[in-house]
């Protein structure tokens, strides 16, 4: 009942209705995107070739990470992944470029500067993220796919990955503008549920106990999901004292996430790892006669080989520092505890026990750093739990008696994908209580 009379609300609401459909017409728009190959591309050996088993199970979980948009090797592929590690360096030079950092304190104005800078960033990176896709596909399939043997078309294939990736940018920022929630976020969140349901669609199709594997996953997925629940909702409260003229006339509270950047570490740590990744493979196919530059690439796919359905023990350290690394990092961004504790001075307001200032500044910043440390590593735990899980004996003998055990569900995913449903059933009570405030006045 309460289901019906919330989606009533929705549907009553023109203004929420004319995002909503913005939002699907977008959505719909990427989604037929994908469907459209790169013309320098034998899609049909390629289809064959994925059909038949060949690439391995690399391919599985290359698809996943690129968020299921390469199946046809679509003019889409790289999707956002250009995009994200654009953010990722400019947020990592507003720390330390003194004229980025003083844009980021000019507000609106200063975040479309850099935003600008993030654009023009971006097809740069989704060329050479383009140049290494073409070869890392290439090998998986038996150089069969793309003629590699001629710089043109390789250069071309990179030049349409590239136009592809800015167009689904351009298309996150309008749903981000005209539709409803994040529209970076939706877009990864449509593309991994995408990819999830071909997955699984094909493990059970290959299962020998289609049931076991249904039982199995039903479990898993509802435990990822619990756990993804526990570390983006739960929240830490920090009480604070208002007083005026030595009388206390407010007590509240400083409510801080016990996850403070919710997804965004995972994404950018898939973003980060996968980018080395892919240079190394267009060094190591493209035969580099510089020994130095053979070793750094050889290492870096040793180490850096996420795309592997179980990757190596370094690369899951890897990635499981790059999450916590980045909770670190995004948290101090976006609650700067200088900042904070001054806000809190400037009302008269206090922490009990606390000396307002700047000591106030090092307790939440202590506070911080625990909540970081400690849900940052849930929540790099739960990015490679499905790496870890497989090492299980139980687990691999199940493997074994199924005959299949889609574990492309990984926590990164369900996290993902919780996250933007929260964030989005958010924004659309935001919207509907502002409908209501707006009839009362």
């Amino acid at each position: 009942m309460k289901l019906g009379m919330y989606l009533s609300q929705m549907w009553k609401n023109p203004w929420l209705r004319k995002k909503i459909g913005y939002t699907i017409a977008l959505l719909a728009l990427y989604r037929l995107l994908v469907m459209v190959p790169v013309p320098t591309v034998d899609v049909q050996v390629l289809m064959d070739q994925a059909a038949a088993g060949l690439g391995g199970s690399e391919l599985g979980s290359f698809l996943m990470l690129l968020w299921g948009s390469i199946e046809r090797f679509s003019i889409v592929a790289i999707g956002l992944g250009p995009y994200i590690n654009a953010s990722i360096i400019m947020q990592l030079m507003t720390a330390v470029v003194p004229k980025l950092e003083e844009l980021t304190e000019q507000g609106e104005q200063g975040q479309q500067k850099i935003q600008q800078y993030t654009r023009y960033l971006t097809f740069p990176l989704a060329i050479l993220q383009g140049i290494g896709m073409v070869y890392f596909i290439n090998y998986l399939f038996g150089w069969a796919i793309i003629n590699t043997g001629s710089i043109g078309i390789v250069l071309l294939t990179a030049f349409t990955l590239a136009i592809g990736a800015m167009i689904v940018m351009r298309l996150g920022e309008l749903i981000t503008e005209k539709g409803i929630s994040n529209g970076i976020s939706i877009l990864i969140f449509a593309s991994i549920v995408a990819g999830m349901s071909g997955q699984i669609s094909s493990a059970f199709a290959w299962a020998s106990n289609p049931v076991g594997v249904f039982i199995f996953m039903a479990i898993f997925i509802l435990v990822l999901i619990l756990l993804s629940i526990l570390i983006l909702r739960s929240i830490k409260e920090i009480p604070v004292i208002y007083s005026r003229q030595g009388q206390v006339q407010e007590t509240s509270v400083l409510p801080i996430p016990m996850n403070p950047v919710g997804m965004i570490p995972i994404i950018f740590a898939l973003a980060f790892a996968s980018f080395p990744y892919l240079l190394s493979q267009l060094f190591i196919r493209m035969g580099t006669q510089n020994e130095a530059m053979a070793n750094i690439s050889n290492r870096i796919e040793l180490n850096f080989n996420i795309y592997s359905q179980q990757p190596g023990r370094r690369a899951i350290i890897i990635y499981f520092i790059l999450i916590v690394a980045f909770t670190f990092f995004y948290a101090m961004i976006q609650f700067n505890p200088d900042r904070i504790a001054h806000n809190i001075q400037q009302r008269g307001g206090f922490v009990p026990g606390i000396r307002p200032g700047d000591e106030t500044a090092k307790y939440i910043s202590k506070t911080l750093n625990h909540l970081c440390l400690r849900w940052g590593a849930g929540l790099a735990l739960l990015g490679v739990l499905n790496f870890i899980i497989v090492e299980i004996p139980f687990i691999r003998q199940l493997t074994y008696d199924l005959g299949s055990l889609p574990l492309v569900v990984t926590g990164s995913g369900i996290i993902i994908i919780v996250w933007v449903v929260q964030d989005l059933v958010n924004k659309i009570d935001t919207e509907i209580l502002m409908t209501k405030y707006d009839v009362k006045l």
